[in-house]
């Protein structure tokens, strides 16, 4: 077997181990072109200024020919997963609950995926959530900061209507007191308004009989 053919393998290697690290679409393509020579290396009898000849050539037609095609191809495969991780810091309301135990879903564009929380704790049915990863065909959330907010101006407006439930309540008792006041003091105007006419009545009922002793 000629020494070229090994020549030719190690460059197929090579190629290949480089474009698997950079993913550039330029090695890979002295891979093909050092295929054809590998194969005539392989059978004998071939010139090796043949074999180089073929090798320059074929790798020079499929990168100015090929290689922009298999970008086109690459990006629009690239693009399509950019937009599914373009879904990642989107908000979404959970169908399910979801936890360790539980998987949920949400619905995104009318396609329904399965949801899984971040951290394990339980983010309940309606909940907004956030996507922080796409793990295959599974949404990795948590709980968004907008229903972080939500909660907090739900305590809040709570917190406020407790206030002022609490004034409501003190001025209605001080309402019920200033009532009861003004009510006591009537009944202990009234009591002395009764005590001086019965006073005024015994002194009347006095006087008169003794008028009549003195009459007599």
């Amino acid at each position: 077997m000629e020494a070229m053919f090994w020549v030719w393998l190690a460059i197929i290697a090579i190629s290949l181990v480089i474009e698997i690290i950079t993913l550039d679409l330029v090695s890979v393509w002295f891979a093909f072109g050092a295929l054809i020579p590998f194969i005539l290396a392989a059978i004998g009898g071939i010139a090796i200024e043949i074999q180089i000849s073929i090798f320059v050539v074929v790798t020079a037609l499929l990168i100015i020919f090929l290689r922009k095609y298999a970008q086109k191809l690459l990006f629009k495969n690239m693009n399509a997963k950019t937009n599914v991780d373009s879904l990642v810091g989107k908000t979404y309301r959970l169908l399910e609950d979801t936890d360790f135990e539980h998987i949920g879903s949400v619905k995104v564009n009318d396609v329904i995926w399965t949801a899984i929380s971040e951290d394990g704790k339980l983010l309940k049915k309606g909940s907004l959530v956030e996507i922080v990863n796409v793990d295959g065909n599974k949404l990795v959330v948590k709980k968004s900061s907008k229903a972080e907010n939500e909660e907090r101006n739900t305590k809040d407006e709570n917190t406020d209507k407790e206030t002022i439930q609490e004034k409501t309540d003190i001025l209605e008792d001080k309402e019920d007191i200033d009532k009861k006041n003004e009510y006591t003091e009537t009944n202990l105007s009234n009591n002395d308004n009764d005590l001086a006419t019965k006073s005024q009545d015994e002194d009347n009922k006095n006087k008169v009989e003794v008028d009549k002793k003195e009459g007599e």
